[in-house]
């Protein structure tokens, strides 16, 4: 009898140290997918902002854009995966302006690691660098604007 009252109270306590244990982990595991996810986004919205500004002609970089894109920069080193931050570095080594195709190709490669860090494995058969990259969607048209202010 006592051996079964105490292999019951052990399976009970490995039970709620195992249970314990378990979501701790999946807590943290949470909070870093949580921070990758910030940092990724940060950077990705800076670096928009000031490919935007330097498309149109804005050569002066902003300290607050900056200030965000290296912040977001650094986040990635510390919490993402190594072949993200891999891929991180080789866009940054390529210039990391966002103004030559070896460094949109670069920024290419460092989303789609992304994609595939936050568990998005399916690999896409199309090139994605026109949607990241073209400003404009294909409908707009300057020809209209200008046709619409000149009226």
């Amino acid at each position: 009898m006592f051996i079964s009252v105490f292999s019951s109270l052990l399976g009970v306590i490995l039970g709620i140290v195992l249970s314990h244990y378990y979501t701790a982990q999946r807590k943290r595991k949470d909070e870093l997918i949580e921070f990758r996810l910030k940092a990724y986004t940060d950077f990705i919205n800076a670096a928009s902002r000031l490919t935007i500004a330097r498309r149109n002609g804005l050569i002066a970089d902003e300290v607050s854009e900056l200030a965000i894109l290296n912040d977001a920069k650094l986040r990635i080193c510390i919490c993402a995966d190594a072949f993200v931050v891999k891929l991180l570095v080789a866009f940054w080594d390529e210039g990391g302006t966002l103004e030559q195709e070896s460094e949109i190709l670069a920024f290419t490669r460092f989303c789609l690691g992304i994609r595939t860090s936050l568990g998005n494995l399916e690999k896409l058969d199309f090139d994605i660098s026109q949607t990241l990259f073209k400003l404009q969607p294909s409908t707009y048209s300057y020809k209209l604007e200008r046709k619409n202010t000149n009226n």
